[in-house]
């Protein structure tokens, strides 16, 4: 373990710790009165032990800070503890950091896989796990994980400069790559395809494991392949293999390196010079070699440093000066804090960087950050290494063409290049979503899906207005390439009642119960209610959407006989307040759009009382001032009911193709659930119930599955439990409790045996 004040180093703690803890009383931790506890895990020991010395830097900075006077008055602990490079006891150790030595937030641990292993366990727990030591594109991921910050540039924005530079200089060559066979070598490779975009040949790629003696096999394929360009994705106890091993058997390619193998003494003094030279990397700070610097004001501040606080390491070491601009930067965030140092707070000021110019900083590179932007470095330089030292060399350069953040103008680019691999990569994983019309619930919901779960090539969720519940069901049936939709439960079951569809249910399958759909009846306040509808003009929107069936439905369960129009709400508004029509009906979720804009003062919302012949099909609710400020009194809130939307699909046989893609759907929405319930999406989120069974449907094998290992029995059990005291006249208006009691009502229903799907 090192400390801030006293560097010593201790083996690693195994906790027996497997349970993610809730830790109630630290979510709005601070930090104390007189001090800031910072955690961190960096491998002082293991495959990746070169690495250390990032956090010997970090220690050694903050001493220095301490001896300044520390932080608004109050001194760092800095608790590192090492981790070997392993992911399993970065877990254990990050756990005792959080729990039991109570860190206000982590900073700077070293390793992708390491990393990713605690960040839903950080997260999930509002712990910041801030300048994460990896160039992983997964820590700048702001929607997903909040509570995330990366900070050098991404392994992927590098490799785009790598590309950038090839492309400008050796479009003749060829490629071969030796990468690390973990998600930190396979970033930089995708990085690299993507910023070449099939315009050089890569000729041959080899993998290795960190648990390899050498590479001296993976060496020898790749110079027979004829590549005189070698793109070297190693940490560097491999890197100095590979330059090694290239040397020895005669291989003279064109040597790019990664950043984080370029220090000179981590690497050099392990490789022979000889074959050293002429190696290419990018950079973005100063080195601690280079003579044009040492006039700098910042270089010496940066040398001082060294010869004060670490004066046993080298200052050719590249990763002494990455430890000290990371230590800057956090400094920076503590500072800009003041004396609210919240969690919340150090993660607000985190995202608030704008043009922080650090010294030891490469010129013309700035850090920026924002809420919707966690990676703080993305420019580099392009270096040589000539006489035993690194050269800078042309223009600093972008890893993120804005440009390049669009995946149509990528695919644009590589289309010439690969036009039949690329149209079978894009259409093998996209997925289909009929909706409603414009500016529906429905539509918003399915954008909202298409923002949330878009993966690229992976999955992309393709959303397309439609006309309705109704026509979505025929849609689903009969429409080649829509894959799902959104419909309401009482659409079917008109569709059975008035036997206009046979074993609709046997083709039919349903992901979860999305959310509900409030019955809203503008009328002039002379309607007071529903009854008084009997033998009256009213508008029941288009006859292929849901609210045409919902009104026929109820109207004939409560013997009320209307005459119909079928005209959207929005064009018979006019019709309405000219007399032309008694009343709108419009059964969408709340708040509408076009209804909140209505300030007429003859005008309301007609209650819709809850029958008990409505029971089987309809819950419950209320339309509300805070819904239609102009429509509805704060003391008067306005009863009605609400039909359920559901995501459905065919039901199609497990195996087949079209299975797979709704599978890839189904699973990215239960997983990113919590994401679509936070603002800015549509708030009829917070009411989607995974839990409740649809009496008489059956639910798509691939969600029962996902809820079978997510959310077992006892579980659905306990929130039975909890919701059974919640039954009442009407629904309650915390979406918590709402979403308990649908599950609830609907567990109480005796499941059918699953019917099975048609071939």
């Amino acid at each position: 373990m090192v400390r801030a004040g006293r560097a010593t180093k201790a083996a690693c703690l195994a906790l027996a710790l497997s349970v993610p803890v809730a830790l109630a009383g630290d979510r709005t931790a601070a930090a104390a009165e007189n001090e800031i506890r910072i955690g961190n895990t960096m491998p002082y020991s293991g495959p990746a032990l070169a690495y250390g010395v990032i956090g010997k830097t970090i220690a050694a900075y903050f001493n220095k800070v301490n001896a300044e006077g520390g932080i608004n008055g109050r001194r760092i602990t800095f608790i590192s503890y090492d981790d070997a490079y392993s992911p399993q006891k970065t877990m254990d150790l990050t756990r005792k950091l959080v729990e039991e030595d109570k860190v206000l937030l982590t900073f700077a641990s070293l390793g992708t896989t390491t990393n990713a292993a605690v960040r839903p366990y950080l997260n999930a727990n509002k712990v910041p796990q801030l300048f994460v030591a990896s160039g992983s594109s997964m820590w700048d991921e702001p929607r997903e994980f909040p509570w995330t910050m990366g900070f050098q540039p991404s392994y992927q924005a590098e490799a785009h400069i790598y590309a950038q530079y090839l492309l400008e200089t050796r479009t003749r060559g060829k490629i071969a790559i030796l990468y690390q066979d973990d998600d930190f070598g396979k970033d930089y490779v995708k990085g690299l395809k993507d910023g070449l975009g099939g315009k050089i040949p890569i000729v041959a790629e080899a993998a290795y494991k960190v648990t390899d003696a050498n590479v001296n096999q993976q060496i020898a394929v790749l110079k027979a392949s004829g590549a005189d360009i070698f793109f070297d994705i190693a940490t560097p106890k491999f890197t100095a293999m590979a330059i090694r091993r290239a040397g020895e058997i005669g291989w003279r390619p064109d040597h790019i390196i990664s950043t984080v193998s370029k220090s000179v003494t981590s690497l050099m003094s392990a490789a022979e010079l000889q074959s050293a030279e002429g190696l290419l990397s990018a950079g973005y700070y100063l080195e601690g070699d280079d003579a044009t610097t040492t006039s700098d004001p910042a270089y010496r501040a940066w040398s001082s440093f060294m010869d004060r606080y670490l004066p046993d390491v080298s200052k050719n070491n590249g990763l002494t000066i990455y430890g000290y601009l990371a230590a800057s930067t956090m400094v920076a965030v503590l500072k800009a804090c003041g004396d609210d140092l919240s969690r919340d707070n150090v993660m607000r000021q985190a995202r608030s960087l704008k043009g922080l110019a650090l010294p030891m900083l490469t010129p013309g590179i700035n850090i920026n950050t924002s809420a919707y932007d966690h990676a703080p470095l993305e420019q580099m330089q392009m270096g040589q290494f000539t006489g035993g030292r690194w050269q800078r060399f042309g223009p600093v350069r972008s890893g993120t063409d804005p440009g390049s953040v669009s995946d149509s103008f990528k695919t644009i680019f590589r289309y010439g290049n690969a036009k039949r691999d690329l149209a079978n990569q894009l259409n093998a994983n996209t997925v289909t979503l009929m909706t409603g019309s414009l500016g529906s619930t429905y539509a918003n919901m399915g954008a909202d899906l298409s923002s949330v779960l878009d993966k690229g090539t992976e999955l992309r969720v393709l959303p397309v207005i439609g006309r309705g519940s109704v026509q979505s069901v025929a849609d689903i049936l009969l429409l080649r390439g829509v894959d799902a939709g959104i419909i309401r439960k009482d659409t079917l079951a008109f569709l059975e009642r008035k036997d206009f569809a046979n074993n609709v249910r046997e083709q039919l399958a349903y992901v979860a119960k999305l959310f509900n759909e409030e019955m809203h009846v503008v009328a002039p306040k002379s309607i007071t209610s529903l009854s008084d509808l009997d033998g009256k003009t009213i508008a029941v929107d288009l006859p292929d959407g849901g609210t045409f069936v919902t009104s026929i439905n109820v109207f004939e369960r409560l013997g009320i006989r209307p005459h119909l129009l079928y005209i959207e709400p929005r064009l018979a508004l006019d019709m309405l307040r000219k007399g032309d029509i008694d009343a709108i009906i419009a059964v969408e979720g709340k708040p509408l759009q076009w209804l909140s804009q209505v300030n007429d003062p003859n005008l309301h919302l007609v209650p819709v009382e809850y029958d008990r012949a409505l029971h089987d099909d309809y819950l419950p609710a209320k339309l509300s001032a805070e819904d239609y400020p102009n429509l509805v009194s704060a003391e008067a809130p306005v009863n009605t009911i609400a039909a359920e939307a559901l995501l459905a699909s065919f039901n199609w046989q497990p195996g087949s193709d079209r299975h797979r893609r709704l599978s890839l759907l189904v699973e990215a929405l239960f997983n990113n659930m919590q994401a679509l319930q936070r603002p800015p999406f549509h708030p009829k989120w917070l009411e989607v119930a995974p839990l409740a069974p649809i009496a008489g449907w059956t639910r798509f094998k691939t969600a029962q599955e996902w809820l079978d290992r997510n959310m077992p029995a006892p579980q659905v059990m306990g929130a039975n439990a909890r919701a059974s005291d919640l039954q009442a006249s009407n629904a309650p208006n915390d979406p918590k409790l709402f979403r308990e009691f649908l599950e609830w009502r609907a567990n109480r229903q005796k499941r059918p045996a699953a019917a099975s799907p048609k071939p």
